[in-house]
């Protein structure tokens, strides 16, 4: 018999549920007094109106469309194989693009998270939605980037006023009732016109295209074992995209931010809107009573620095997952007499043979990766390391001037035996240009400078100050979970 006949026997009942780690830092966020909590609509909303000191239904709907034309850019719908699907949560924090039935599917989930009734309207070749509140429809569109105050400046105005009156929008420029970024990305006024004499009511769909109308068997809370750490940078690594096709990047170049007053300083650092890249990295210390915890074990207990196995059969299982896609990976394994690896991407529901090396065929756009370690002694290194991918302006990033910074878990919790540590890494950017055109001419950046805090009580708080004239170039933002 093969000593590993046994296995799916002894395996039986062995997978702990996630919130049974004893080391995990479960729902390790990081968030700032300026910018928005994006690991939920309701937190969305709620920052996204305080924010904005919004009051009236018309101010919090244009601060809503607003954030959005800030946090995604238009290219094309976001796709992943079955069963996994993508939100507008997902569209928020991993991706950020969509095309124009995605961005107002995401725009018609913030709505409706507010406390009112979408709809979408279908053009030739468009589709836009409209909100219900104070009785009547409203229009805006993060697409085309646009919305309109009817001509008495009561209130933004829907579809069916513009097309029984074009001139709410043909006029709405010159009388200073057009969304600040009007139409910035080229298209002409007529088209609005043209659209919304054409629309049709096509009610209030469940999502629209590959966008569903809410996240499934997703969350952006991020989950960090012990000895694991993520670093998200704002640049984008050639081909750092996990899609499979053209690299995503804004279809309009910098069209979007050129003349954009808010959107202008926090965009221009990094060129054209594109995907962003970072780095996960998982390599638990056997010798630290943290790090193993994290670690499910079956006939096997730490040894020094190893994992030994009792009776000749010893089984480790490491549960990876993070709420940003992979690009690539590397696992790395070693062993004391015979070992094997496997993998698994339903939560140990089925398995399947791998190797140390190369992983990045089997966990491309995943984001969840279970692995499987047996072995007849011992167990002597395990790592994972992977690229990822997530969207840069959904990060908490910095703004000229103070910055509160707030590290808190699920009940902020600690993890049991470890501690938490935060590090922000930032360029100060300075721009003496009084009429600028906000696409990185003129402005000048010192040093990296690195803000790193460990973390040992929650909730925390800390502050930045970026001594500069307008926000900095961020370079990365990493939390990690160190034992003891």
């Amino acid at each position: 018999m093969s000593k590993w006949t046994l296995l799916p026997v002894v395996l039986a009942g062995l997978l702990i549920p996630l919130a049974a780690a004893q080391a995990a830092a479960e729902g390790f966020k990081v968030t700032t007094d300026r910018t928005v909590d994006n690991s939920s609509l309701e937190s969305i909303v709620a920052d996204v109106i305080r924010l904005a000191g919004a009051k009236t239904n018309d101010e919090k709907a244009i601060a809503i469309h607003e954030y959005l034309h800030h946090t995604i850019f238009h290219w094309a719908y976001a796709t992943e194989k079955a069963p996994q699907s993508v939100g507008p949560l997902k569209v928020i924090n991993v991706y950020g693009w969509a095309l124009c039935g995605g961005q107002h599917t995401v725009l018609k989930a913030l709505f409706e998270t507010a406390g009112w009734k979408c709809r979408y309207v279908g053009w030739p070749g468009h589709t836009t939605i409209e909100v219900n509140y104070d009785g009547k429809w409203h229009y805006f569109d993060t697409f085309l980037k646009c919305y309109y105050w009817t001509k008495d400046k009561s209130h933004v105005a829907g579809q069916q006023e513009i097309a029984a009156d074009p001139s709410i929008v043909l006029d709405a420029v010159a009388d200073g009732r057009a969304s600040p970024e009007n139409l910035c990305c080229g298209d002409p006024p007529q088209g609005v016109v043209d659209g919304c004499k054409a629309g049709k009511d096509n009610g209030d769909a469940k999502g629209w295209a590959s966008v569903t109308w809410r996240d499934d068997n997703y969350s952006p809370a991020l989950t960090l074992r012990s000895g694991a750490s993520v670093r998200l940078d704002w640049k984008s690594e050639p081909n750092g995209f996990a899609i499979t096709g053209k690299a995503p990047q804004h279809s309009c170049g910098t069209k979007d931010f050129r003349n954009d007053k808010v959107l202008g300083p926090l965009m221009e650092h990094y060129g054209p809107r594109n995907w962003s890249d970072g780095l996960f990295v998982y390599k638990p210390d056997f010798s630290k009573a943290a790090d193993v915890a994290d670690i499910d074990l079956k006939d096997a207990q730490a040894s020094g620095s190893r994992i030994a196995a009792s009776s000749g059969k010893g089984v480790a299982i490491f549960k990876v997952g993070i709420p940003y896609c992979f690009v690539t990976a590397k696992l790395d394994a070693a062993f004391e007499g015979d070992g094997k690896l496997a993998l698994s991407l339903d939560a140990g529901k089925t398995w399947a043979d791998t190797a140390a090396g190369d992983i990045t065929a089997l966990v491309k756009q995943k984001y969840e990766v279970w692995i499987k370690a047996e072995f007849t002694v011992a167990l002597t290194k395990f790592a994972v390391e992977g690229q990822v991918e997530h969207n840069r302006s959904a990060q908490p990033y910095l703004y000229n001037g103070k910055n509160q910074v707030t590290v808190a878990t699920k009940d902020n919790k600690l993890p049991t035996g470890a501690v938490l540590k935060v590090t922000y890494v930032y360029q100060e950017a300075n721009a003496g240009s009084a009429n600028r055109q906000f696409n990185g001419n003129g402005v000048t950046y010192g040093e990296p400078k690195t803000v790193s805090k460990e973390i040992d009580k929650l909730p925390f708080t800390f502050t930045i100050d970026v001594d500069s004239n307008e926000p900095p170039k961020m370079v990365s933002l990493e939390r990690a979970v160190v034992a003891k």
